[in-house]
């Protein structure tokens, strides 16, 4: 995949992004590549696929969040089980003015991050080793504060739910980025821990990532 391609592939979504920022992604992607060479952040090495795989599927939650939520950026996000570090590393460049914590259960994954993200010069980001359900006593300024909590392909949906539902703000919204595949028993099951937990299962969204497939969101609402 050529430069450009990041830069082609967030027009296409919708996104608008600086040469700064474009920088900062790929700073952050170089870096997490290098490092993954004796550390398994993922599974992908090619650079092409991950701009794809990683960046512009991070990207992707952009314009589903304004979709749902207005003009304004969240002003704090969770993103859980990080991984390399998506989408929260993209989501902190993409809204500069957002803070976000990345936090994975593995310390040496949640260490590298920390490292990518001064790396790549990201100062509204930080990592940390923890699990969603362990963060409220950990950290006690987390309970329902952050306006967007995100999990990307770590568990099924009403896992995901019960465990980021005492972090998630008044109003604010759980996004659980899933495959075009996602059963509906996984759905249903998913809203049914949301009701239960006082939260309301908004219509599923739908993000269209170029050069992948189609990205399914589950939306959940703190009432």
């Amino acid at each position: 995949m050529n430069p450009s391609a990041l830069a082609a592939g967030a027009r296409e979504l919708g996104v608008k992004l600086s040469d700064e920022q474009l920088g900062r992604l790929d700073a952050y992607l170089d870096a997490m590549l290098e490092i993954n060479l004796s550390l398994n952040l993922t599974s992908i090495r090619d650079r092409g696929d991950a701009v794809v795989r990683h960046l512009l599927d991070s990207l992707s939650i952009v314009p589903v969040w304004h979709a749902v939520a207005g003009a304004a950026p969240p002003k704090r996000v969770l993103d859980l089980g990080t991984g390399g570090g998506f989408p929260g590393s993209v989501l902190a460049v993409a809204w500069p003015t957002a803070r976000v914590l990345m936090i994975d259960s593995t310390g040496k994954k949640a260490k590298a991050v920390a490292k990518l993200l001064v790396a790549a010069g990201i100062t509204n980001a930080e990592a940390h080793q923890a699990r969603g359900e362990q963060l409220p006593a950990l950290r006690r300024e987390t309970r329902g504060a952050f306006d967007l909590c995100v999990a990307r392909a770590v568990g099924p949906a009403g896992s995901l739910v019960r465990e980021l539902a005492p972090l998630v703000a008044r109003r604010g919204r759980i996004f659980l980025m899933k495959g075009p595949n996602t059963s509906p028993d996984e759905i249903a099951a998913a809203k049914d821990e949301a009701e239960r937990l006082e939260l309301t299962a908004e219509p599923a969204r739908t993000a269209d990532v170029p050069g992948l497939e189609r990205r399914l969101v589950l939306v959940y609402a703190r009432r």
